[in-house]
């Protein structure tokens, strides 16, 4: 029997990875995509950009929810709703022919994976023994990461074919997802509450009441203005560039951000897990630092800096995948009794900044160019060690 319970939870494990990294994988092709959409829709390919905000903000606000009600009505339903919700996004954004019609596939599909990020980090945590649990989540964020760099690389070599293939084999991923979660659930227990949503949901606000929980969603939103930020301002500043740097060489480009924070999210769960979280947040700090320095003072968007830019996305991406994965390991540690809520909460402010980056660092794009977003990323990144600093200390005295 428990041979079978450890067959069956590692088969959790993986399709948690897989399903994880179908988000970042999902939202991130639009990033090379900006040329081709906007030839398709007739429009500039600045309009394009509302792709992001349009799958964010729904993906964000969801998430306020979906981890909390997870907590009460169990994982898996959660994550079926949500994957059913997502497909029919990608068959509708397979089949767009305007702008329009894919902003509102870009909705759908942000609305069904709020439905399923927070609860996939409450599951894994769920059937993970509390010493693994910091491993465990650096694999999960270098899943992440891994789909972020992925998605754009694999954009950049579909779209000789046809960009519509790319949401055909995402929707075939989704289907094979629902499948497995199907078979798996009746393996497996799912974690529910006694206590009724009403009661949970007091709980939850006492829960943000609190100053780390407080502190853990600010560092989530301002990690979106550093790394996030950073990829996704520079891929956009390469369809401004001249010449125009191709969809592929953009694809490579951000494949290497995202290899660097998978490497950086294994390690991460390594290191706090033989070292503590002091250690990997001074890496990850340092290595926030050199590249924000690099971009700042090398970076550009032509090819003349293109090794630059690269190498400095490469730092970012590796701190990138270090802080985000702290962040799901306190989201997943503060409040043993509510991880989805927290997972919830804390994606959700993730997610809200990602969605706000496009137009937030947009006046300074359009005044002083990349080289002022770098700044202005240089001052939030700031801020963002600060707070988790302050996260981080407060934390070690009430442990």
């Amino acid at each position: 029997m428990n041979e079978q319970l450890h067959r069956t939870s590692r088969s959790v494990e993986l399709i948690i990875f897989i399903l994880y990294a179908l988000g970042p994988l999902t939202g991130n092709v639009i990033l090379v995509l900006f040329g081709v959409l906007s030839l398709e829709f007739s429009v500039i390919p600045n309009a394009i950009l509302i792709a992001i905000p349009s799958f964010m903000f729904p993906f964000a606000l969801v998430q306020l929810f979906s981890g909390a009600i997870s907590d009460v009505k169990g994982r898996f339903p959660i994550i079926l709703l949500g994957l059913s919700i997502f497909g029919v996004g990608m068959i509708i954004a397979s089949f767009s022919f305007s702008l329009t019609i894919f902003v509102i596939a870009n909705v759908l599909a942000g609305i069904g994976f709020g439905f399923v990020n927070p609860v996939l980090i409450a599951l894994l945590t769920d059937i993970t023994p509390v010493t693994k649990i910091s491993k465990k989540l650096g694999v999960l964020g270098a899943a992440a990461n891994l789909g972020v760099g992925l998605g754009p690389l694999l954009a950049g070599q579909i779209i000789i074919f046809g960009w519509r293939y790319m949401y055909l084999i995402f929707l075939s991923l989704t289907i094979l997802g629902m499948l497995t979660i199907f078979i798996i659930r009746k393996k497996h227990a799912l974690t529910k509450s006694n206590i009724g949503i009403r009661v949970f949901l007091s709980h939850l606000v006492q829960e943000i009441r609190r100053l780390p929980v407080i502190l853990l969603v600010i560092s989530a939103f301002l990690f979106s203005h550093t790394a996030t930020a950073a990829v996704i301002w520079t891929s956009q500043s390469f369809t401004h560039a001249i010449p125009v740097i191709p969809e592929t060489i953009s694809g490579i480009v951000i494949a290497l951000f995202g290899v660097m924070g998978f490497t950086g999210g294994i390690l991460t769960g390594f290191i706090v897990k033989n070292k503590g979280v002091k250690h990997a947040l001074i890496i990850g700090s340092i290595s926030l630092l050199i590249g924000n320095i690099i971009l700042i003072f090398f970076g550009n968007n032509n090819f003349e800096a293109l090794p630059f830019t690269s190498m400095g996305l490469g730092f970012m991406g590796f701190a990138g995948g270090i802080l985000m994965t702290l962040v799901m390991f306190y989201s997943q540690t503060l409040s043993k009794e509510r991880r989805g809520a927290l997972a919830g909460l804390t994606t959700a402010f993730l997610f809200i900044g990602i969605a706000f980056v496009p137009t937030t660092l947009a006046p300074f794009f359009n005044s002083g160019g990349i080289s002022l977003v770098y700044l202005i990323i240089f001052v939030v990144s700031m801020i963002l060690l600060i707070i988790f600093v302050l996260l981080y200390l407060f934390t070690k005295k009430k442990a």
